[in-house]
């Protein structure tokens, strides 16, 4: 019912922002935030400090007149934390009770039932919370003098309003301490911006950056400690006038659409959108208290407008930096190098925040800068592009101009293997969002309506380039993947994780496999970087596999460790190519198991291993027949490079 339900608000709000565009007027602003809440629940871990955030977004919402429901149901998710239907995870103990929304809402005397969970969780911060040497609270995995501002966010908002509730100084003194500490060590005296943490490179060290959304986390916590702490508090003025500064000078790094960069001092980086979220909440409050010269009202306003690009009508969010924490040593280039998601779960909270404080302040509809969605699949959908996307709880998809593939998750597991699986194209444009589309409609994406179908069938078999551990001329494959998560989904490049943590293989224990795909535009083949997990460091062979259909040409070069088939599948849908090119220096030689070819590798446990796989169809326009595959394929092995630069994601 909950799925029928979002699927029809989700249809309103994508036919009532799509006529918007359409007409060329300005968008209403709580259709957009909505809009972007609902697809936000989709992609964001309610468990999670991100979906913690989303959540504090739509408290401060549902206060706003007309939205009762809206707090109603805000109000019952909260209760699921204290039952134990959600179980929070994450290393600050306010994740615990819901974060600073529930907090909030308690404090605003409208979720009495919430009270408990608020000051049992508060309490219990104060007496377990990890500190810093200084005092500051700081995550529990953190040691020595390890801290960032991202903590800010997850500590003064929530203590803040637990104390206002229930008149506890102590909650209170600490939230104000903890923000003003955390600005007073990693603020960069340079910029008056923020660095994101200390103590990660080496002890005492301060990253280099002004990350985006590291100085969002410190617009959020000071935004509203200016906003809501008592006047009376001995460092109120401290307060305040810490964030006339930060906010002022904030704004000198604005761009033309009103927005921040990933590296906020260099526009060279890419427009990043959750920092921008959370710089425009915290300048709207800055605003709407008179904090900062009204001068600065049309800055504000033109951020609201320039994020307009960057939301679809359907909600979707664009350009959010993927997971980021000191990255390797904490350099601009470190930060500048992390790579921005589409839908990131880091994503919908900040707009959530952004779009709710401009409707507080009385704006209700907003005209975007350039035009709505244009960087979102759903309004830009014909956009030459690399994409990927999770979908139907199971599948994992990814495409570029050429073709697409997909993984299978744990939901379906007692139907596939670990294989991967392809997606032949016509078209240089994306087509997986469509052919889903088409499968819900009940439309089979197995007829070509002229983009391309899927006709590769592989069930348990290794696909395209699945691998599996080979003993005695048998492979031994894990089950589908356990979990994964986005690294890059730009519209230049792709990356995931896969985790394959079930995987039984004879005499070996606890066995499983961290795989990283990365593939960008401009060729059919995936790069995948991959470890074998074991308590033990110990030698494997390992077959990388393609699957056929009864009649392969096949064609090996033990130089260039490639294995390449050409096979016609039938004479509606014509002939495809696939190939598996693995690093010549831990090559073995080749094996074959019910249809599937095998390169094999000699790897060892806990060191990764980097291998492409990949095919073409005669269908499209880069193949005919066999000798354009096999020669694309040994062009490719004499080109490609076997580097793991999967570091960037660490």
């Amino acid at each position: 019912m909950r799925a029928l339900f979002l699927y029809c608000y989700l249809t309103f709000c994508s036919v009532f922002l799509c006529h918007a565009q359409q007409t060329n007027t300005s968008y209403d602003v709580r259709h957009i935030i909505k809009s972007v809440y609902e697809q936000g629940i989709q992609h964001t871990e309610l468990d999670f400090y991100a979906g913690t955030l989303l959540l504090h977004g739509i408290s401060e919402f549902s206060l706003l007149p007309g939205n009762e429901d809206i707090l109603k149901n805000t109000i019952s998710t909260y209760k699921l934390f204290s039952d134990g239907s959600i179980n929070a995870k994450g290393s600050i103990i306010s994740y615990e009770a819901g974060g600073s929304g529930a907090s909030y809402l308690a404090w605003k005397n409208v979720a009495p039932d919430l009270d408990k969970q608020i000051y049992t969780t508060a309490e219990k911060m104060m007496q377990l919370q990890n500190r810093s040497p200084e005092g500051l609270m700081t995550a529990n995995f953190a040691t020595g003098d390890k801290i960032f501002i991202d903590v800010a966010f997850a500590v003064s908002p929530y203590l803040l309003y637990a104390g206002l509730k229930k008149g506890n100084q102590q909650f209170i003194n600490m939230a104000v301490d903890e923000t003003l500490g955390l600005f007073q060590i990693l603020k960069d005296k340079r910029t008056g911006l923020l660095h994101q943490a200390r103590g990660f490179a080496r002890p005492g060290s301060i990253s280099e950056d002004n990350w985006s959304r590291g100085n969002g986390w410190g617009a959020f916590a000071l935004a509203i400690l200016v906003r809501d702490l008592p006047h009376t508090h001995p460092k109120y003025k401290e307060v305040e006038e810490l964030g006339r500064q930060f906010f002022t000078d904030v704004i000198k790094y604005q761009n033309k659409e009103g927005l921040w960069h990933q590296e906020m001092t260099d526009k060279t980086s890419y427009v990043e959108t959750s920092g921008s979220g959370l710089l425009l909440y915290g300048l709207g409050i800055m605003l709407e208290k008179k904090v900062l010269d009204q001068k600065y009202m049309k800055d504000f306003k033109l951020g609201l407008a320039g994020y307009l690009s960057y939301i679809g009508t359907d909600g979707s969010v664009s350009h959010t930096c993927f997971s980021c924490l000191a990255p390797n040593n904490g350099t601009k280039q470190d930060y500048k190098s992390r790579p921005w998601v589409f839908n990131d779960h880091h994503a919908f909270g900040p707009a959530v925040l952004a779009f709710s404080q401009a409707a507080k302040m009385g704006i209700a509809n907003v005209k975007p800068l350039k035009r709505m969605g244009i960087y979102s699949i759903a309004d830009s959908p014909k956009t030459v592009r690399t994409y990927m996307k999770f979908e139907r709880g199971s599948d994992i998809a990814w495409e570029n101009d050429r073709i697409a593939y997909r993984l299978y998750g744990p939901s379906v597991r007692s139907k596939v293997g670990n294989g991967i699986d392809v997606w032949t194209k016509k078209v240089d444009y994306p087509v997986i969002d469509n052919w889903y589309k088409l499968n819900d409609q009940g439309k089979d994406y197995h007829i070509d309506r002229g983009e391309g179908l899927d006709f590769y069938h592989m069930g348990k078999l290794r696909g395209c380039g699945a691998i599996a551990v080979w003993i005695d001329g048998k492979p031994y494959p894990s089950a589908t993947f356990d979990s994964y998560k986005f690294l890059k989904n730009q519209t230049d490049g792709i990356g995931v994780q896969l985790n394959y943590q079930t995987w039984n293989v004879p005499g070996i224990t606890a066995l499983e496999e961290k795989k990283v795909i990365e593939m960008g535009l401009g060729t059919n083949l995936f790069k995948v970087t991959s470890t074998i997990k074991s308590d033990k460091d110990i030698e494997l062979t390992i077959g990388i596999g393609i699957t056929t259909y009864g009649h392969p040409e096949v064609d090996k070069d033990q130089k260039s460790a490639t294995v390449s088939t050409w096979e016609n599948i039938s004479t509606e849908n014509g002939s495809i190519g696939s190939a598996v090119l693995a690093d010549p220096k831990n090559f073995i030689g080749y094996g074959w198991y019910e249809g599937d070819q095998y390169v094999l590798i000699k790897i060892k446990t806990n060191v990764p291993f980097v291998y492409y796989a990949g095919a073409g169809w005669d269908h499209s326009s880069f193949f005919k027949n066999k000798e354009d595959w096999f020669s694309y394929i040994k062009l490719q092995a004499s080109v490609i490079d076997f580097m793991d630069r999967t570091a960037v994601y660490k």
